[in-house]
């Protein structure tokens, strides 16, 4: 009997089975006339109900403090409840609800029994358009929140991020990420006057999705959110300030290691070339097969950890490479990140490279939508990037008609080396004299 009888040779992966589009569960996608936009996806695989809320607020519209104080406090008292009985009614209901700020918005996650839906989408539209921030709820969370906020940039990774922010909006007057003092200054008329001017309607995203009759949950949204008044379109979000070529040293004393973030401007997931773009990205530092990691990690040893992602961080699409080295190395690491830049563009992706990448991007992107919960949060961010949810049917059918032609161009014309500013964040040392991106 042949090898080939009792399966594939040792050590070689079988072939992938035959390609499976994704169809989308019955679905309703509708805007109210506050201009919030709702979509509702029956998912019946548990009986529970994944409800997601994203307001824009970035950190350009907003102090930091104030948002993180309004975003701990959103879900406290309502002109109608006090917060202790919101939390003895959403116990008893057995039902899961946080927000959080991202440094671009408010993003509200909920986890609640089928039953309990219509009351808590009232709940929620409660907090938005009826809120009571007193002043002694606010003394407690800004307490808290100075209390836990000791420390939180001795993170290179946090620090970089942060200092390339910096770089990318020269004339910003706050970072991301606020310390004591500034929590511990806000008080609860900031926090009521952001939640007026920032909490509204329009630009706003809700995705339900769960055991649901998508026409009876179409009519509990509208009459839950119909009297959360339109005040207009949000303000236009600035973007960064592109530099371009150059590399900033940022001091963080007692650092044991350098963090370097760069970052080039992308085009947006609705542009015709984001699918090649996404592919190109992919197999340049996007998984752990790509180019950056089995050079710097794996061939060099020169860093820990490297990735390259397509984020809107700095509130544009942005090209995004993070990692961390040595502080002696740094300067080595930077020279390898760009070489490997001109060798990508010099030396185009090999078809199987390409597969890979694809079939990887195509995996996590169904990954992500195997749950309740993982449905609900991708498409918030769908609706968020301004596309349908018919992108997550669409999206892997592009990827599958990416060609090598096409991720060649994508990255000769946004993987130029000129085109990435950065920061370099470590101990001073001498090695500040070796940083160089030319």
């Amino acid at each position: 009997m042949t090898p080939a009888a009792h399966g594939p040779a040792v050590g070689v992966l079988p072939p992938l089975g035959p390609h499976q589009p994704f169809e989308l569960p019955p679905h309703t996608d509708l805007s109210l006339p506050n201009g919030l936009r709702i979509v509702i996806v029956r998912a019946d695989s548990t009986p529970m109900v994944e409800i997601r809320l994203f307001l824009p607020l970035p950190v350009h519209r907003a102090d930091p403090a104030t948002a993180s104080v309004l975003a701990a406090l959103l879900t406290g008292n309502t002109e109608l409840r006090t917060a202790a009985e919101i939390q003895e009614a959403l116990s008893r209901e057995g039902s899961l609800l946080s927000v959080a700020w991202t440094g671009n918005g408010l993003a509200l996650s909920a986890s609640v029994p089928a039953h309990a839906l219509r009351w808590t989408l009232d709940l929620i539209a409660e907090f938005l358009h009826s809120p009571r921030h007193p002043h002694s709820a606010c003394e407690a969370v800004t307490r808290r929140l100075a209390e836990r906020s000791h420390g939180p940039l001795a993170a290179p990774a946090v620090a970089a991020q942060e200092a390339l922010r910096a770089r990318c909006f020269p004339d910003a007057h706050h970072t991301r990420r606020p310390g004591p003092d500034a929590l511990s200054a806000v008080t609860a008329e900031q926090v009521m006057a952001l939640h007026t001017a920032a909490v509204v309607p329009r630009g706003a995203s809700l995705v339900v999705v769960g055991a649901v009759d998508p026409q009876q949950a179409k009519a509990d949204v509208a009459a839950a959110f119909t009297p959360w008044p339109d005040t207009g379109p949000p303000p236009d979000m600035p973007g960064p300030a592109w530099s371009g070529g150059g590399i900033g040293v940022v001091h963080h004393p007692g650092a044991a290691q350098a963090q370097l973030a760069l970052a080039a401007p992308a085009p947006p997931r609705t542009d015709p070339s984001f699918p090649a773009l996404s592919v190109g990205n992919c197999l340049f530092g996007g998984f752990f097969s790509s180019r950056l990691m089995r050079q710097l990690r794996e061939k060099s040893g020169l860093v820990y950890q490297i990735e390259s992602t397509i984020d809107d961080v700095l509130t544009r699409p942005a090209i995004l490479i993070n990692c961390a080295t040595a502080v002696d190395t740094a300067p080595e690491t930077l020279r390898e990140i760009r070489e490997q830049l001109d060798r990508l563009r010099s030396r185009p992706p090999s078809p199987r490279e390409i597969d890979s990448a694809r079939e990887y991007i195509t995996g996590i992107t169904y990954i992500g939508q195997t749950s309740q919960s993982g449905l609900a949060s991708t498409l918030v961010g769908v609706l968020g990037y301004g596309m349908s949810p018919s992108w997550l049917r669409d999206f892997p059918e592009q990827l599958r008609a990416v060609t090598p032609t096409q991720v060649a161009d994508v990255l000769e014309q946004h993987y130029r080396a000129d085109a990435f500013t950065g920061v370099v964040v470590g101990a001073p040392g001498p090695w500040e004299e070796r940083i160089s991106w030319t």
